[in-house]
């Protein structure tokens, strides 16, 4: 069975610079990473932004999916049915309905992790390319 893990991460700048980093792992090993730079956002939006370009590039079935985010928000918002959030709407409806699409061709599951931890890992590496997309040129 093949495995894919996608981390995500999302930052802003107080002068409404953001940036977004992914990375997909297959097996474990990095098959792919990404990484953009978005004027007049927040850091929330970037966030779930990340989380919306993972899922739309899921376009062939595959055995099992995991989305990892050190964001709270972001996966409450993408994830859990009870949260009631108030900003951001359209972007998480947008993300709602991919996540209807990725489960007609995946296993699915969301986790949680802290970040900031400075241990060398996957949640590092994305952190590190959405600051530097969300740095002033």
């Amino acid at each position: 069975m093949t495995k894919y893990e996608i981390y995500v991460d999302g930052s802003c700048r107080a002068n409404k610079v953001g940036g977004i980093g992914i990375v997909w792992l297959k097996n474990g090993k990095k098959v792919l990473e990404y990484s953009n730079r978005y004027e007049n956002t927040t850091n929330n939006q970037m966030e779930l932004l990340a989380i919306y370009i993972a899922l739309k590039s899921i376009k062939k079935p595959i055995d099992s999916l995991t989305i990892i985010s050190d964001s709270e928000y972001a996966l409450g918002c993408a994830f859990n049915e009870k949260w009631n959030p108030k900003k951001n709407l359209k972007l998480i409806e947008s993300i709602k309905k991919e996540v209807k699409r990725v489960l007609n061709l995946t296993t699915l599951e969301c986790k949680h992790i802290y970040g900031h931890q400075n241990k060398q890992n996957w949640n590092d590496y994305v952190d590190a390319l959405a600051q530097k997309c969300s740095k002033c040129i």
